[in-house]
Formats: structure tokens, sequence, C-alpha cells
């Protein structure tokens, strides 16, 4: 590995486990709404979860403090190795296509498509982890898996490797568009600022800039491919519902068309963005903390 990569690398895992840790409890959050079919409202009763704050309140009085950092070992790893696969592949990539003629011409696209190629790559690397954390989270208190590596064990007993790339078709749909969008809007984003400013270059902008553009980059993106990660959270705990039977009814279906239809059905078009405001702040936390630290550290490993 050359240096420059492994600069690359070592800036990404940086962003992927700092973030991750300050933003697991509103992953938590996200991932228990996508999964509840009663509606998230104080008028039904049946609902496990009616609010934000009440969801919180019910998370702590049952699990407690570790309730909202529930899955973080295997999100954890997730993270870092999404974050070394995503930039380190981008760079790479990205340099190449700067060779290309057509792209030289089409900027945003050519970040778009090198973003998405490397959220692909990335995606296929980070879903077995994926899945597990999702069941880690979701499973009732006490059941289910003690820990990671007993629920790989079971998981490939169970259904094989497939079993651990469960959600990964609507993953890959919502991932590539995302980190295309992401890699996108923050260069835009950040040439906006760099014109305002009036900085010689990217790493001239400051970090409270770079946090901002993050942050209107999340906001950007997440609103584009939301309903995709919904559908991606209810395929992967298909086959779990022995142990996700405290959160209310369990959601079943047997692939990405029938998971789009019984939602659609049972829940109507808000059933697709259940979860959406605890995603929303944590897409422009997690995506303003990802790109600031990667350049952040980026700039400290340049003067090594």
């Amino acid at each position: 590995m050359s240096e420059q990569n492994w600069k690359n690398a070592v800036a990404g895992a940086s962003s992927g486990a700092i973030t991750r840790f300050l933003c697991q409890p509103l992953d938590v959050l996200k991932i228990r709404f996508q999964v509840q079919i009663e509606p998230l409202s104080y008028a039904y009763h049946t609902s496990k979860y009616k609010s934000i704050i009440h969801a919180l309140t019910v998370i702590y009085s049952e699990e407690g403090i570790r309730g909202l950092w529930k899955g973080h070992n295997p999100a954890q790893i997730l993270s870092i190795g999404y974050g070394i696969t995503q930039f380190t592949v981008y760079e790479r990539v990205n340099r190449s296509a700067e060779t290309i003629d057509f792209f030289q011409k089409h900027k945003l696209l050519k970040n778009f498509c090198c973003g998405g190629f490397a959220g692909a790559t990335a995606a296929f690397v980070s879903t077995p982890l994926d899945v597990i954390r999702t069941r880690l989270i979701v499973q009732d208190a006490g059941q289910g898996y003690r820990n990671s590596v007993q629920a790989v064990g079971l998981i490939l007993r169970k259904d094989g490797i497939r079993g651990l790339y469960r959600g990964f078709g609507p993953s890959l749909l919502q991932i590539t568009p995302l980190a295309g969008s992401n890699f996108m809007f923050y260069k835009f984003y950040c040439g906006l600022l760099q014109n305002l400013l009036g900085a010689k270059s990217h790493s001239d902008l400051p970090t409270w800039g770079l946090l901002l553009m993050g942050s209107l980059t999340g906001f950007s993106s997440r609103a584009l491919v939301y309903p995709l990660d919904v559908i991606k959270k209810r395929l992967q705990i298909q086959g779990f519902a022995q142990h996700h039977q405290t959160f209310g009814k369990h959601f079943e279906c047997e692939g990405f068309i029938q998971c789009v239809i019984r939602t659609s059905k049972t829940e109507g078009f808000l059933g697709f963005y259940k979860g959406i405001v605890p995603s929303m702040l944590k897409s422009g936390i997690t995506t303003a903390l990802n790109f600031c630290i990667y350049d952040e550290t980026k700039k400290i490993l340049a003067q090594i």
C-alpha cells in the first residue's frame, strides 16, 4: 500500500470510528422506528414507541443507558471498514477519473459516479455487519444473540451466506446514489464556500465550514433515498420473529417487492418515512463529522 493510500485509509477509519460512537443512539432510534409497524403516535396505545422523547425514555427504563448503544460493537467495526473502503476507493477511482476528458468537463457527475462506486464497494464489504447490528438492536432484552460472534454462527447455520446479505439489494440501491450524492453535494457545497471565503483550496477551509457543508450534504442526500433504508431494515429482520416479540407486530415479507406492497397497504406512503426525524438528525451530524474528520485527519497526516 502506497503512503497516500494508507493515509487515506487511516483518515477513513478515524472518521468512521469517531462518528459511529457519537451517533449510535440516533441509529438505534432510527432502526427501532423503521421496524415498528404501529404508528409513531400517542393516539395509538399499542405503539411501542410514540415519539423520540418517549422512545428514549422507554429504552432507558427497560435497557439502561447501554440500550442506546446496543449493537455498537458490530456497528463500530462496520463504520471503520466502511470508512476505510469508501474513502480509499473514492480517492483511487477519482484519480483515474480525472484523466478522462468527459469527467474533466463534468466535475459534479465525476464526484457522483466515483462516490457511488465507492459506496457500493463499501456496502458489499459491510452488509454482513449491518445485518448483525440491526438484529442486535431490535431483539428483545435477554433474547436472541449474546454477541456478534454467536450471531454470525447462528445466521450461517440457519440461512447460509445469504442470511448475512439479507437486504443487500435495496442496500445497494440506497447506498450507491446516497454515497454518490454525498460526495457530489459535499464537493459542490465546499466549492461554493471556497469561493465565498476566497480560500485558495479545499484544504484551506475552516473546520466550521467543513461541518456546515457536511450537514447540508447529509440532509440533501438522505431525503432522496430514505424509503430504501426502511425496506432494507425490514428485510434484514426476516426470520428473526421469535426474538422480536415485545416491539409490537413483526413485519413479514418475502422480498423487496412484497415489502414495498405490504408497507404501502398497511401503513401508507408515510410508512416509508418512519424514523425520518432521527435519521435526518443522524445523517446531518454523521455526514458532517465523517467528511470533516476525514479532511482534518488528512491535513494532520500530510504534515508527517
